[in-house]
């Protein structure tokens, strides 16, 4: 389940692979519903990489605890760029590590900087934190 409109998209997601995947699925048919098929799969990408850090970082829950925690994605379409952001109950915000050659993880803002205009997080509050990133896109038609 989603909500749309015009320019704007959102969906909640769970941290099991399904609700990660139903996540990435949902981005990229709004992508081609915008017309921006061409610039999907490095939003997808940036999209994949908040939403994995969110499951990994913010959504982990006890497997015994029966309400399992979860998320929204939000896509809103703007002048050249297309803001991907993620919404968690967590009170962290990322950081920009710099892993070791050999390590298997800790990259994720890594390409989310490299692929996007920008990035940025919302003031932490005990509720938890919005992350964004801005993909670019062309300028849209009138």
């Amino acid at each position: 389940m989603g909500i749309s409109a015009a320019e704007f998209a959102a969906r909640k997601f769970s941290p099991d692979s399904a609700g990660l995947q139903h996540a990435r699925h949902f981005a990229r048919n709004v992508m081609d519903e915008w017309g921006l098929t061409a610039y999907v799969e490095d939003a997808v990408i940036v999209i994949g990489e908040l939403i994995a850090n969110a499951a990994r970082h913010a959504l982990e829950s006890d497997s015994r605890d029966e309400t399992r925690a979860t998320a929204w994605l939000g896509l809103v379409r703007r002048q050249q760029a297309v803001i991907c952001a993620v919404a968690d109950p967590s009170p962290c915000a990322p950081t920009l590590r710099h892993p070791g050659h050999l390590s298997e993880s800790g990259r994720g803002m890594q390409i989310i900087e490299a692929l996007s205009a920008s990035w940025g997080c919302s003031q932490p509050q005990r509720s938890g934190k919005m992350v964004w990133a801005r993909v670019p896109t062309p300028p849209q038609r009138p």
